[in-house]
């Protein structure tokens, strides 16, 4: 017991220690993989129910567009989404559960109602998302970073930590040798698969899908707060940006104020900008979903 309120302990001290490196000149404390999993899991909030006002900006195929979200999420179980534009009046509800996507478009003339899985969805945005990287991406959470089972190394990148997943010898293959030292020394590196089409089809194809996305995670030295992922998708060539930046203050923890999502690579060029203006945690809320009986039901968005 003695022992791991000591360990307990060194992590809290940890964010206080990098305080006065930074203020001597010096570069934060090294630290390893799972000393920084545990003080970022340490200092996650602590929700069940949330829910968000975003001001939110669209960027998708050179033509934007700005509105207002109104999200709603029950931990593991949904997430409620309403979209405003700038008259007011709501233009599409949406019900993300763990195995699927139901949509009610408003819109007049495009009066409908829709119901699909995430697959369909990727096909419709470029941008490969599950319900639980929807739930990470509100609750400013690492996407797909699962805390028990992947294996990284770490590195201080100025005043951040970087954690890079150790990938299969396979995908070194795939990037022309680049392994996660490389990436540690150079952890902003864009990355692409360098063998020609044919052998790279070949490697690709006896590849496990996950293993395929190479992931980067960046968190804040003092308050382990995550500010910067970053997912490259060798199957698709599709790379995800999601950066987080200002503090939300709520009494279970913090929640980033602004959140930008990017996403580019072979036909994928979109970017979505979120700003809280209002937040609350743990309070319940109804998820009403009632689509007209009157609306068009599709097979595909």
């Amino acid at each position: 017991m003695r022992t791991l309120l000591y360990i307990l302990g060194v992590f809290a001290l940890m964010g206080c220690s990098n305080i006065n490196r930074i203020a001597d000149g010096k570069p934060i404390r090294p630290m390893e993989p799972n000393g920084i999993l545990k003080q970022a899991e340490k200092a996650s909030i602590d929700w069940d129910w949330l829910g968000f006002k975003l001001d939110t900006k669209i960027d998708l195929d050179g033509a934007s567009d700005s509105f207002t979200l109104n999200i709603r999420m029950s931990r593991d179980r949904a997430i409620w989404i309403s979209l405003t534009p700038a008259l007011g009046v709501e233009a599409v509800r949406v019900l993300m559960l763990p195995d699927s996507v139901k949509l009610i478009s408003r819109v007049p003339g495009n009066k409908f109602v829709w119901e699909g899985d995430y697959d369909q969805l990727k096909q419709k945005i470029g941008v490969d998302l599950d319900f639980y990287n929807f739930q990470a991406l509100f609750s400013g959470q690492p996407l797909g970073l699962d805390y028990s089972k992947h294996k990284f190394i770490s590195k201080v990148d100025e005043l951040n930590y970087v954690l890079i997943e150790k990938f299969p010898r396979k995908i070194k293959k795939l990037l022309g040798g680049i392994d996660e030292r490389h990436l540690a020394l150079n952890p902003q590196d864009n990355l692409a698969v360098m063998l020609n089409n044919r052998r790279a089809n070949r490697v690709i194809e006896r590849t496990d899908e996950d293993d395929l996305i190479v992931k980067r995670y960046w968190f804040n030295g003092i308050t382990f707060a995550p500010v910067l992922d970053i997912y490259n998708d060798l199957a698709t060539g599709v790379t995800i940006r999601v950066e987080r930046s200002g503090d939300e203050e709520h009494r279970e923890g913090l929640l980033p104020s602004k959140t930008i999502l990017t996403a580019t690579g072979k036909g994928v060029d979109v970017r979505v900008e979120f700003n809280i203006r209002r937040s609350r945690v743990n309070r319940e809320y109804d998820l009403p979903f009632n689509p007209p009986a009157d609306y068009e039901r599709r097979e595909s968005l």
